[in-house]
């Protein structure tokens, strides 16, 4: 009696155009919608602001639209840990798994943002707001105000940014960047529409930061009225406190790792600010902000990509994450070179049909943003990777050298020399911090994870 073949197990995809190809294609366009919006409200405030305050309230104000960066390390890593947890448990089909990873991040996440709402109103009112921003004594007040729009919007922020990580780790794309783009969308319409009114630094500040709160606590809603994912609670204390331990585990290394990039990259113009005023700040910012757009571009496949890489580790298709590494590595230096050499030769022209005063930006830091985006682009590439891996205490060590010194060479240079040589202190540093170690150690770590189950 002839034996019955069995089944062949689904093969992993030989290329991104598979399953888990369409599902980066799903993600990345809804991704790119969003980036979209937030790009064109980058380009789009910029001039109407920079007329409506002048240079030295317009450098205050990109300084403090800035600061909100720092809400992605103020939720302690929670959010990247829950996207982590929630994707490897997807690709195994527990969804119970998942119910719980949501619910027990969600009460660490409110009790953070509590605690740091305490932090907030104890230090608004001590701190001397205008000095380190630059302005005059006389806006003491506008700058309070200003200050509190910003620290409360990154409170908020903490638990309401959580969705938007659950939902990249069920790769549903458009529901994670949906409201996204709608709240980037309502803060450049209320931003230019306050600048030509006239409106003051506060005003402003509260704008750009706060309106694309409301889209988050849309995106939160959205995901409560998922039923499959907010189940009643089935799971036991033990199991509760275990993954509530995984949460913290995992989640606290992603803060570690925040807090250095925001250290390194954050503190650029609050430096400027303090050390050179807010006009230099200001020039600063413009060309920082044109620069912006290649990893804001490549980021349309980051997002994506991190939880289809856990799902794949979880799944165990490591052939698949490796031949995905490699292209995506080789991608974006390429995109990045191409970009960054049109930004630099272009500089001028592009300033000039963007801003409404003429920017005098030095060739050197242009020239250092553009080296700079093109190792920034090949490091998130290869971090990417490492990150969906929880490769993450290798990454602490090596980035947390690399934030020490990337930041105290900015305020050496910064203070001694003024602001062109600063884009030239990240790309040294992370020469010697980052990619020295991993060429020496990166064969190891890539054999872990292979051999690593998930």
């Amino acid at each position: 009696m002839p034996s019955k073949s069995r089944p062949s197990p689904p093969a992993a995809p030989r290329a991104l155009l598979g399953p888990r190809g369409r599902k980066i294609l799903h993600t990345g366009t809804w991704s790119l919608i969003a980036k979209g919006c937030a790009a064109a409200n980058l380009l789009i405030s910029f001039p109407f602001v920079l007329s409506a305050l002048g240079p030295a309230q317009y450098g205050a104000w990109a300084t403090l639209v800035s600061l909100v960066t720092f809400a992605g390390f103020l939720d302690f890593g929670f959010g990247n840990g829950a996207m982590n947890l929630s994707a490897a448990a997807h690709a195994r089909g527990a969804p119970a798994e998942v119910c719980e990873v949501l619910r027990e991040s969600r009460h660490v996440l409110w009790v953070i943002a509590a605690v740091l709402g305490v932090i907030a109103l104890a230090v608004l009112p001590v701190v001397q707001w205008q000095h380190l921003l630059g302005l005059p004594a006389a806006m003491s007040v506008e700058s309070r105000t200003a200050v509190a729009a910003v620290l409360f919007s990154i409170v908020l922020a903490v638990p309401l940014n959580l969705p938007n990580r659950v939902q990249l780790g069920l790769a549903r794309g458009d529901r994670a960047f949906r409201w996204p783009a709608v709240g980037q969308v309502l803060s450049v319409v209320l931003v230019v529409a306050l600048a030509k009114a006239g409106a003051p630094l506060a005003a402003l500040t509260a704008a750009a930061v706060a309106t694309p709160l409301l889209a988050s606590l849309a995106n939160t809603w959205d995901l409560l009225g998922d039923r499959s994912i907010n189940a009643p609670a089935a799971a036991s204390r033990r199991e509760r406190r275990v993954v509530r331990a995984q949460i913290c585990s995992e989640g606290l290394l992603f803060f570690g790792l925040q807090l250095s990039a925001a250290l390194r990259f954050s503190a650029d113009l609050p430096l400027i600010s303090a050390l050179q005023g807010p006009t230099e700040a200001g020039i600063y910012a413009v060309v920082q902000r044109l620069f912006s757009l290649i990893p804001l571009g490549l980021s349309l496949v980051w997002a994506p990509l991190w939880p289809i890489y856990r799902q794949a580790l979880a799944s165990g298709h490591r052939q698949w994450v490796m031949r995905t590494l490699w292209r995506s590595l080789r991608a974006a230096l390429a995109f990045s070179i191409v970009g960054a050499g049109i930004l630099s030769i272009g500089f001028d022209q592009f300033v000039a049909g963007w801003l409404p005063l003429p920017v005098a930006a030095s060739g050197l830091l242009v020239g250092g943003f553009a080296v700079w985006c093109v190792i920034e682009a090949g490091g998130t590439a290869m971090a990417t990777f490492l990150n969906a891996a929880s490769v993450l205490r290798y990454q602490l060590i090596t980035s947390g050298v690399f934030a020490v010194r990337c930041f105290s060479g900015k305020l050496w240079v910064i203070a001694k020399f003024g602001t062109l040589w600063t884009p030239w202190v990240s790309v040294a540093t992370y020469l010697v911090a980052s990619v020295t170690p991993l060429l020496l150690f990166g064969p190891r770590i890539l054999a872990g994870v292979m051999a690593k189950k998930y």
